[in-house]
């Protein structure tokens, strides 16, 4: 049988811990960061693992974040990381499979995230072998990738070969970041947000109906970036959530782009107005 699939409503936060290696002096701090997110509503989270724990006898020390989301009843999308899972002609996932044999029937674990905007690199063919041979390590775990936006590819002339399916992942994680600057003034592109989400929307319901959609809440500036992207205000956040919603998105997660960008989402004192609003949207949106 399909695995079953996470919960729909999933809320949640990407990279929630600022490292990705711990050990049972972290034990501690990992508790005090989880319960923290839990007061914000977060119930979901994606967390990078460290793939330099493989072969050193160190490798149980992952099971030390999932037994404390466990205990503060998040769950966890496991990312391992950093992997060298291609060598052009095809994967290797001996690495995937040392993790999954330590941490892949805790009960805390919900899925793994393979890929990141795989589509740039792989073909459909490329991304189902993908999917059967993980799926063939852990079958009842389901499989997520960062696909960026699958209907600018799908069927696309540029991109041969991109045609979205029902065997590529479970959990279709799609994304755009629409607050930035214009010429300096500050800019919610909610539109195109939309836009994006219902074509995606109608791409996996007509081409993979038992994939669920997860969207990327943008929780980040970057006024390095070419589109001048800019830290949303708690009033944007509500309005990127509800359109989000609106869309028929199956999970939403708040995204800081990197793992060094942390502190400025969770630990930075001047955005207590943002992560107030990840607590206001929880108890306004999403709690029965």
């Amino acid at each position: 049988p399909p695995p079953e699939p996470p919960p729909a409503g999933t809320y949640g936060v990407v990279y929630a811990y600022p490292k990705i290696r711990w050990s049972e002096a972290d034990r501690l701090d990992i508790r005090q960061h989880f319960e923290y997110l839990s007061g914000l509503g977060v119930h979901t989270i994606v967390q990078t693992f460290s793939s330099r724990l493989i072969g050193t006898g160190t490798e149980a020390e992952w099971l030390i974040l999932l037994d404390e989301a466990q205990q503060a009843g998040i769950q966890v999308v496991a990312r391992l990381w950093p992997l060298e899972d291609w060598n052009d002609l095809e994967f290797d996932l001996g690495p995937i499979q040392q993790f999954f044999s330590v941490v892949q029937d805790h009960p805390a674990l919900l899925a793994y995230l393979g890929l990141h905007e795989p589509l740039e690199q792989f073909d459909s063919d490329q991304l189902r072998e993908y999917y059967r041979a993980v799926k063939s390590l852990a079958p009842e775990l389901p499989i997520a990738h960062n696909m960026a936006n699958p209907a600018y590819y799908d069927r696309s002339p540029r991109w041969p070969n991109r045609d979205f399916s029902s065997d590529m992942c479970d959990i279709c994680v799609v994304w755009y970041y629409p607050v930035r600057y214009i010429h300096g003034r500050p800019i919610l592109e909610k539109k195109l947000f939309r836009k994006m989400l219902r074509e995606n929307r109608r791409l996996i319901d007509r081409q993979a109906p038992d994939t669920q959609l997860w969207c990327l809440g943008q929780a980040f500036s970057h006024l390095q970036h070419p589109r001048q992207l800019r830290m949303p205000t708690p009033e944007e956040m509500e309005k990127i959530y509800m359109a989000a919603d609106h869309e028929g998105v199956d999970g939403f997660l708040w995204y800081p782009w990197a793992h060094d960008d942390y502190d400025q989402v969770l630990g930075d004192p001047d955005m207590d107005p943002q992560r107030q609003a990840v607590r206001d949207i929880y108890e306004s949106h999403i709690l029965p």
